[in-house]
């Protein structure tokens, strides 16, 4: 990380970005000489962005030091970004602003080090006129579908505000590759290996979670969030899942000795079960996490993603082993604890209410600017409390990070709309949460149940489909009676049945 602001400052110089000039003394930012123009808000943004270059800056660091507010919502800061980027595409048009402004995905913002430079004096070169970038926009294929629906249905009904969420500039996209990955199955050979499998579960899924390049996607299955993770075979997501580029599955044998295991990891393309990469590895059952780490090594070198960072060093098997009373009372906990710890809180019948909003507000305080896997955790734990002000805040502020595209966290967020009496938003979420469960149900059945009879008739539409699904009801089972009276309070908020 280098803070080059303070370094211009110490040194009485100015800072090259690029083929801009920014003065930090006089706060000005020029070309050729000629001052451009920066709202208070952009100049701060790029003064913070400059104190660590290099350095990916979270959305929520970004937004607590330039509003310095927890309550600016993350498309606030996007469109400011995007409001920089235009700045440097207008005037260095030969430049490519997403890479000197970049996106790391998961973990912030940054400028670019290698191309911003201290300069003593400048030979400015001679301004050339701005050329004008034309405004291109794409639409996600889920939101298009949303719009269609929308249109048809909630016509009259529905705000502008639906158009605003789900289309952003281009200039705001993400420029680096990401894939798309289901972790699915770890089978034993033998029974006696499966009291690991909690473990390496757990620590599997955090570290590729942590890992900003893969996309894991059983996070936006809808049984994620209401599973918990235990000896079975299946990680929390992936017995349902549709569509994913590659699926990881593992196969545990015992090793030479009483503290090995040997796991061989196997990937195979999604669509056609054809493997495309197997590896090997000898795991000490007193370090798992380390061997693990390995494993996900040897994926990002497989794609051909970026090196990965050092882990934090944790003990999984450890931590999954103690009893919940005593994960509760565990003092300084990392991220990956707290979403492993919120799991099980969510799929526990009977949660005492001193206790767990005594946990949720040390959650607070010890992780200020959660990421975003553990916001929705935290507020999910705030929703079954009935903490609805807070459940609402996290999971709003959360989905603004666009990794997480989740049906059911729509449909809690649909519920809390109706808690507020916000039709306008109710109808949102319940359009996306509609269309997310694409991702594990057909989409033919979606747009059946999008027709207003149906809407009137089984407002729970294609939820009804996993509910009654052998393999989904004993997840679900402790949030049924939260959503027993959902559709009784939607009914007025739905669009009337056509005359036939």
């Amino acid at each position: 990380m280098a803070d080059i602001l303070s370094q211009a400052k110490t040194r009485q110089c100015k800072i090259a970005i690029d083929t801009l000039i920014y003065d930090p003394v006089h706060r000005q930012l020029s070309k050729a000489g000629k001052e451009i123009e920066l709202e208070p808000r952009s100049q701060e943004l790029l003064e913070v962005l400059l104190q660590q270059t290099g350095t990916p800056i979270a959305a929520d660091e970004l937004i607590a030091k330039v509003w310095q507010s927890n309550f600016i919502s993350k498309n606030v800061l996007t469109n400011r970004i995007s409001t920089l980027r235009a700045i440097f595409k207008e005037h260095s048009p030969e430049s490519d602003a997403t890479k000197l402004l970049v996106t790391y995905p998961k973990k912030g913002y940054y400028l670019n080090a290698a191309r911003v430079s201290l300069v003593e004096a400048v030979e400015q070169p001679l301004a050339s006129p701005p050329t004008p970038s034309p405004k291109k926009w794409s639409v996600h294929l889920v939101y298009i579908a949303i719009l269609l629906v929308t249109v048809g249905l909630f016509i009259g009904l529905t705000p502008q505000q639906e158009s605003k969420i789900t289309t952003a500039p281009a200039s705001s996209s993400v420029t680096v590759p990401v894939v798309e990955l289901l972790l699915h199955k770890v089978n034993v050979t033998d029974n006696s290996l499966k009291p690991y499998i909690k473990a390496i579960k757990t620590a599997l899924l955090a570290q590729q979670i942590a890992y900003p390049y893969i996309n894991v996607n059983n996070q936006d299955a809808p049984s994620y969030f209401l599973s918990q993770i235990d000896d079975s075979p299946y990680w929390p997501g992936s017995r349902n899942t549709l569509f994913s580029d590659y699926k990881l599955n593992l196969r545990l044998s015992k090793g030479r000795s009483d503290y090995e295991l040997i796991a061989q990891l196997e990937l195979v393309f999604h669509s056609s079960e054809k493997r495309i990469f197997s590896g090997e590895y000898s795991l000490d059952i007193k370090a798992l996490d380390s061997g693990i780490a390995r494993m996900t090594a040897d994926l990002a070198k497989f794609f051909a993603l970026p090196a990965i960072p050092q882990p934090q060093q944790n003990d999984t098997l450890a931590f999954v082993s103690k009893t919940m009373a005593a994960q509760l009372d565990s003092q300084q906990l990392s991220s990956s604890e707290v979403n492993y710890l919120a799991r099980q809180l969510l799929q526990t019948p009977a949660l005492e209410p001193q206790k767990m909003t005594h946990w949720l507000e040390r959650m607070e305080r010890d992780f200020p600017n959660p990421e975003e896997e553990m916001e929705i955790w935290l507020g999910l734990l705030n929703f079954k409390m009935g903490q609805h002000e807070n459940a609402r805040e996290r999971l709003f502020k959360a989905r603004f990070n666009n990794q997480i595209d989740n049906a059911f966290v729509y449909l809690v967020l649909s519920d809390l709309a109706l808690k507020e009496s916000k039709p306008d938003l109710f109808r949102l979420y319940y359009l996306k949460s509609q269309v997310s469960l694409s991702l594990v149900l057909p989409s033919k059945q979606i747009f059946t149940q999008l027709d207003p009879d149906n809407i009137q008739q089984r407002c729970l539409g294609a939820w009804e489909s996993l509910i009654k699904n052998e393999r989904l009801s004993n997840d679900l089972g402790t949030w049924i009676d939260i959503f027993q009276d959902y559709c009784d309070r939607a009914q007025t908020y739905f669009p009337a049945p056509q005359a036939k």
